[in-house]
């Protein structure tokens, strides 16, 4: 009999886990979700976890980060970096990024199509548009209207935070840039990169 209860909570627990990122690409909710229900979201979307290549230090008691990607059609594939305390596996910080460098197909600091150039920013879009349904209107910086701006030193760029909580800060930001220039050592190469952080403050 304690052995087919104990069996049944088992089941209702990973149903109810379930339940929650189902359908779910990204878990905005740090300060309810723990490391392991992050790991298992991943690996149901069918992320593939990423070898460490790089020590990480923190001063602030994080642990490595434990690094999943997702495969990409036109954009790059998702990386999902997740960040935790090393003392108890207490979320830090989460970070989804979009970059060309994520991708063996895309080649890092090249000017990229005007296909992939709007669908970068339609993707912004659409993540704003879900974050600002849940959390409402953020505080904003810059816009995409311009995209004439891509061509232009600076680039075309964008940076939302949402507040949901007083411990918790949303940040997502964009930056579209088509500028290639060389002046002595240094030299400055076409980026394009999508970032969402959702920080536990």
């Amino acid at each position: 009999m304690h052995h087919t209860l104990l069996k049944n909570i088992q089941i209702l627990g990973f149903l109810f886990i379930g339940a929650i990122i189902y359908g779910q690409e990204y878990q905005f909710d740090i300060q309810n979700t723990s490391l392991d229900a992050y790991i298992q979201m991943e690996e149901q979307l069918g992320s593939v976890q990423m070898p460490n290549t790089t020590k990480y230090i923190s001063l602030s008691g994080n642990a490595q980060p434990i690094t999943f990607k997702r495969k990409g059609n036109i954009l790059p594939g998702l990386v999902t970096y997740l960040h935790f305390k090393e003392k108890d596996s207490l979320m830090s910080k989460v970070l989804y990024e979009w970059d060309p460098k994520n991708s063996k197909e895309l080649e890092e600091g090249e000017k990229q199509s005007e296909e992939f150039q709007k669908a970068l920013i339609q993707k912004y879009k659409d993540l704003e548009k879900e974050l600002t349904t849940l959390y409402g209107t953020p505080k904003s910086r810059g816009n995409l209207s311009d995209t004439t701006l891509a061509d232009q030193p600076g680039g075309l760029r964008k940076n939302n935070k949402w507040y949901p909580n007083e411990h918790t800060e949303i940040e997502l930001y964009i930056v579209v840039s088509n500028m290639y220039k060389k002046s002595g050592i240094v030299t400055i190469t076409p980026t394009y990169r999508i970032r969402l952080y959702i920080k536990n403050r």
